[in-house]
């Protein structure tokens, strides 16, 4: 089934028309009018390296076709890759000044990490990544405005069996300032700008909301896979310049979310 702003009323449930879509209990948050959210929901949890999807209502090609266009403006990590002295790197440009960002591990038996940004080559801003692992620390270094924010995971790893377990948790940072820390996240990852304006997830409370253009919006989410590395990965978020997609589970549901500034213009 899909579902429009589902922590807002029923009657809100297939409402066309985002802005203005309340209830009793949303009285300080309310959606940007430019701002599209559309669930869908899946009959059962979405597989690794999945081929289909299956969708309470509806088909995968039609539901998938709404944003086909916008899909195909893909986004990774590589888009901004660099090398930087033998090190993988993510580069960006803030008006006249060159940002570069890496990962540097320690080399001892625990093996943890710290990462670092430079401004035009001198530093302004390091933060602890934790052990290496086949996770990525290094997420991304965006520009916007005149701000910088750069994402990173911290993992912790520990042997279970035969195997290490690696554990991550997304940090974002503006500026110098570890929104973690500021706005009491217990995780905050998937940074991008959509449409130009900054965009997160966040874990509060154990539930995971978004942040747009400054604003929080609650969703209720108990689980949106990310980080996932080798077949996981094909769980991961999608990202386009105005658009994220992603899978999220709800109580005991999972559904298919498509997040976006679609050209919807403001009332």
């Amino acid at each position: 089934m899909k579902k429009k702003l589902n922590w807002f009323s029923p009657l809100c449930v297939l409402v066309v028309a985002l802005a203005g879509c309340t209830s009793a209990s949303e009285t300080s948050t309310s959606l940007p009018p430019e701002l599209s959210i559309e669930e869908h929901a899946l009959t059962q949890r979405p597989e690794a390296e999945y081929t289909h999807l299956y969708f309470a209502q509806g088909t995968q090609e039609e539901i998938l076709a709404a944003h086909a266009d916008e899909r195909s403006r893909l986004i990774t990590i590589m888009d901004h890759s660099c090398d930087i002295e033998g090190y993988f790197g993510q580069c960006a440009t803030l008006g006249a000044d060159s940002l570069a960002a890496w990962v540097d591990y320690t080399g001892d038996p625990s093996s943890t990490g710290t990462a670092t940004l430079t401004r035009n080559g001198q530093t302004i801003y390091q933060i602890p990544v934790g052990n290496s692992s086949p996770i990525d620390s290094l997420r991304g270094l965006w520009v916007y405005g005149e701000h910088w924010a750069l994402e990173t995971a911290y993992v912790t790893t520990q042997p279970v069996g035969n195997e290490i377990y690696s554990q991550a948790t997304g940090q974002i940072s503006v500026d110098g300032q570890l929104l973690n820390e500021q706005l009491g996240y217990q995780e905050a990852f998937g940074f991008q700008t959509m449409d130009g304006k900054p965009f997160y997830f966040f874990e509060r409370d154990d539930e995971i909301g978004i942040s747009y253009d400054g604003e929080e919006i609650p969703l209720g989410y108990a689980e949106v896979p990310h980080y996932g590395c080798c077949s996981a990965s094909s769980l991961n978020p999608l990202t386009t310049p105005n658009m994220v997609a992603f899978f999220a589970r709800k109580g005991d549901t999972w559904y298919y979310v498509e997040i976006g500034v679609f050209g919807q213009a403001a009332p």
